[in-house]
């Protein structure tokens, strides 16, 4: 699966461009600051197909979707029995899970609408979190049928991370962990667009598909530019008038127009270190004054999916690793 060929409700393309000391499968012990731990659980969330109602602690969680589930579980202390594989990593586990994940990695199961369903019942998943599956629309009745689902409310990666921390934190039991997870990643971003000093510098994302054909984020509203906003960049007005393809919030860019995706700060991905050398190679990319500058950063895969599908782990890997680079990238 490509960086930018995710797939959406509707096989859509989409950009991307997924706790230590917790072995065993399934839910870590509730906390004893959590309802949940001192006996009586129940749990109604609404959703986009409907409520969640859940009448006991779930301890057998499988996450589905492309980051945030996984994501969320892992932080508030949760090893899913089994994962959806992502696509930006060789072992479907992005790097700032893994770690997490101790001696007892969840089953992986494939994406896509022919998901494994028999084999989802087998693992007897009293949860299954679902607030960033991209297949949910087709497939939510089957899956409900072997578990209650924890779908999104508005689409997939459409709603804030802050909400689906809180929905997920509520379906686990873990709500004052939630709200202590949003609180310390909001500090890090606090922290880190403080110290990077990137407030109003202009920047362009882009992925470079097959052919050398090159797409740009085109809209400020995406949920990749609210992620580096969050930072202080703001998408530049050079590609936001673009015309976008039949994929909102994603403009074609031809070869002879590169310099459209010039910016303080010009970020671009690509599928393969073979394609970049030869798009780097190219006259006109040269030419960009970004790239002459030194203001040009090329993001691997995980990297551009922690910037497209924010969530707690994922926006402190951000933190961590991407904004020290963008400010030395933009001086």
């Amino acid at each position: 699966m490509q960086l930018m060929d995710l797939p959406g409700r509707s096989s859509r393309r989409v950009f991307l461009a997924g706790a230590a000391g917790f072995v065993l499968a399934g839910c870590a012990p509730g906390r004893a600051d959590d309802p949940a731990s001192s006996g009586g659980f129940s749990v109604t969330l609404e959703g986009k197909f409907g409520p969640t109602v859940l009448d006991r602690l779930p301890r057998r969680v499988i996450t589905l979707g492309f980051g945030q589930d996984i994501d969320a579980a892992v932080a508030l202390g949760v090893i899913p029995v089994a994962t959806q594989l992502g696509t930006s990593t060789a072992d479907g586990i992005q790097p700032w899970v893994g770690p997490l994940l101790g001696a007892g990695p969840p089953e992986p199961i494939r994406a896509g609408p022919d998901r494994p369903l028999e084999r989802l019942a087998a693992l007897r998943p009293d949860l299954i979190l679902a607030v960033g599956d991209y297949y949910l629309e087709t497939g939510h009745r089957q899956l409900a049928e072997i578990a209650p689902v924890l779908a999104y409310v508005t689409g997939p990666n459409l709603d804030p991370w802050q909400e689906s921390t809180r929905r997920i934190g509520r379906a686990l039991g873990k709500d004052a962990q939630a709200e202590r997870l949003i609180d310390d990643t909001m500090a890090k971003i606090a922290s880190a667009r403080d110290a990077a000093a990137l407030e109003g510098k202009t920047f362009t994302f882009s992925s470079v598909g097959g052919a050398g054909q090159v797409y740009t984020k085109n809209s400020a509203a995406d949920v990749l530019a609210v992620s580096l906003a969050q930072f202080g960049l703001r998408l530049s007005e050079k590609v936001t008038g673009l015309p976008s393809t039949a994929t909102k919030g994603i403009a074609a860019v031809g070869p002879e127009r590169l310099d459209l995706l010039d910016a303080d700060i010009v970020l671009i991905t690509y599928e393969s270190v073979q394609q970049r050398q030869a798009f780097e190679s190219e006259p006109l990319f040269a030419r960009i004054p970004a790239v002459r500058r030194g203001s040009y950063l090329a993001l691997d895969r995980p990297e551009a999916q922690a910037l497209a599908f924010p969530s707690a782990l994922a926006i402190g890997y951000t933190a961590e690793r991407i904004v020290p680079r963008l400010a030395a990238t933009a001086r």
